[in-house]
């Protein structure tokens, strides 16, 4: 898996990749079609706001992209929740995660897997922006913790609507292309501190 990434940037002081095949026990619930995609709202917490507003717009056919992106949205509101049967029921029970990051932060594994310590418990994932890719299985999303880090999680969702791969990036800017004879950035880490903050970044290419 982590041989499709490409690294633009590296720092000596950061963790190299890891990846894990997470065991999780899986009971699909068919969520319902899902309406127009919007751009999550700037605020931190305005996220369950949008998933009501997304909700009331049902319109009576949807794109896979936008049912994609409904899947995430709902796994972020089951985690934050602590929700663990919704959690399970969008999640492959052999969910491949890639990580990225300092081991420090590995919060989405310590939530998925129940192996989290009290600072794990109290966790909680607040995306600034959720984008189903075009043409594409993958859903990006990224946010800032309380503490001032960013994270990126690019989600893999399954023809059946069952999320089957994570790649997961802490501190760490994220462009998106498409693998062709003619790329085209599909996705670019929008963290507001971009322009002052310089972070290690990496590529993914599709």
């Amino acid at each position: 898996m982590g041989g499709q990434y490409e690294s633009a940037r590296t720092h000596h002081n950061r963790a190299g990749p890891t990846s894990t095949r997470v065991s999780r026990a899986s009971s699909l619930a068919r969520p319902k079609p899902l309406p127009r995609a919007q751009e999550l709202a700037s605020r931190q917490d305005q996220q369950p706001q949008l998933l009501q507003h997304l909700e009331l717009e049902l319109e009576s056919s949807e794109t896979e992209q936008q049912r994609n992106q409904w899947v995430v949205l709902r796994l972020y509101e089951a985690i934050n929740g602590r929700d663990h049967a919704a959690a399970g029921s969008l999640l492959a029970s052999d969910l491949e995660w890639w990580y990225h990051g300092p081991p420090a932060h590995h919060h989405m594994m310590r939530l998925l897997t129940g192996a989290g310590g009290p600072s794990s418990s109290s966790f909680k994932f607040k995306p600034i922006s959720v984008d189903a890719l075009p043409a594409s299985d993958v859903v990006v999303a990224e946010g800032i913790t309380t503490a001032g880090g960013y994270w990126v999680h690019a989600w893999t969702v399954g023809p059946n609507g069952v999320i089957t791969h994570l790649r997961e990036y802490f501190n760490t800017d994220l462009t998106v292309t498409r693998l062709a004879a003619a790329s085209s950035c599909l996705w670019q880490s929008r963290r507001p501190d971009r322009h002052t903050n310089a972070l290690p970044a990496l590529l993914l290419a599709l």
